[in-house]
């Protein structure tokens, strides 16, 4: 279902960069600033995902936030933004695009069992984003938003909970 989910995005976001030029782009989509890099982050409310990290049409480096989520949860939010930007920074949304190129859904039975590794990489370095700038309540947020889903997986092929949550922890007392 995350899959799907992430499809949808993916095409709602192609759909609306046909339009020619930047200042366009944003007509169409509410973007925030993103305390935690560059990557332009934008804003919508039909969307499943609580946040995905993608390229445009362009191949330009982009952030997906669910309206919602930035609305009734700020911490968790804090979280899901420096979460997104690591899968940027770490090269993880470059490794795909590069290795996988423009194939469709099949994809996913390729990258399924590097997703585990990716995510609690891009945790570890969502909490020293969140760390550096004091933001406490966010590493906290997210530890507790995973420990939540306990032994089962966070999604498809992802680590569970309990990974998730002691992994967050972890890089939040290393220094």
């Amino acid at each position: 279902m995350r899959l799907f989910n992430l499809v949808l995005a993916t095409f709602a976001l192609a759909g609306l960069w046909m339009v020619d030029g930047e200042a366009q782009a944003g007509r169409f989509m509410p973007e925030i600033e993103n305390p935690y890099c560059t990557v332009k982050t934008y804003v919508l409310r039909n969307v499943a995902e609580l946040a995905s990290s993608m390229t445009d049409r362009r191949g330009r480096p982009v952030i997906v936030v669910n309206r919602r989520t930035l609305r009734d949860d700020p911490a968790y939010s804090k979280f899901l933004l420096a979460h997104e930007c690591c899968h940027h920074t770490l090269g993880h949304v470059t490794e795909f695009k590069k290795g996988l190129g423009n194939v469709g859904p099949q994809a996913f039975l390729y990258i399924a069992p590097q997703l585990k590794r990716l995510e609690l990489e891009a945790d570890c370095c969502a909490v020293k984003l969140m760390r550096e700038r004091g933001h406490a309540d966010g590493i906290e947020a997210g530890r507790e938003a995973m420990s939540m889903f306990g032994t089962k997986p966070t999604g498809a092929h992802y680590p569970t909970g309990v990974e998730r949550a002691e992994t967050i922890m972890g890089c939040a007392v290393a220094r």
